[in-house]
């Protein structure tokens, strides 16, 4: 059984509230139900309470791809803000749903173009709760 999510109340509303979320259920693309699940059964915390190795919305990450070794530092943002060139992906995508709510040490899995992917997370090098930014 997958371990219950924990995410920031700020977030879980900011989430909740996007459109995305606005249709049905069952006319929701995958992804994108699957995060609803999640974020329905989410353990819900203060911003300031919540651990600095968790990952939350807009913090930025270092993975490591389990089979190639390789590296890749990605931000986890909403998804007007997302920017591939940038290594900003928006929580509906694969990548993004996959790591919010998870912590350092986490192994996730995604499809990826060369097949199903599963990364490590090494490292929170930036969470807006842990420096403060609550506004983000």
């Amino acid at each position: 059984m997958e371990k219950r999510m924990v995410i920031t109340a700020n977030d879980y509303e900011r989430l909740i509230g996007l459109s995305e979320f606005a249709s049905p259920k069952e006319k929701m693309p995958d992804t994108v139900s699957r995060l609803y699940d999640a974020l329905m059964n989410a353990k819900k915390l203060s911003q300031d309470v919540i651990s600095g190795n968790v990952i939350t919305m807009n913090s930025r990450v270092l993975l490591q791809d389990i089979s190639s070794e390789r590296e890749a530092e990605l931000t986890i943002t909403y998804p007007q803000d997302a920017a591939n060139r940038e290594r900003k992906v928006s929580v509906f995508s694969p990548i993004g749903a996959a790591l919010l709510g998870k912590k350092v040490g986490d192994v996730v899995s995604w499809k990826t173009p060369a097949g199903d992917g599963q990364f490590e997370i090494l490292k929170v090098t930036y969470q807006p709760e842990a420096v403060g930014d609550f506004s983000l």
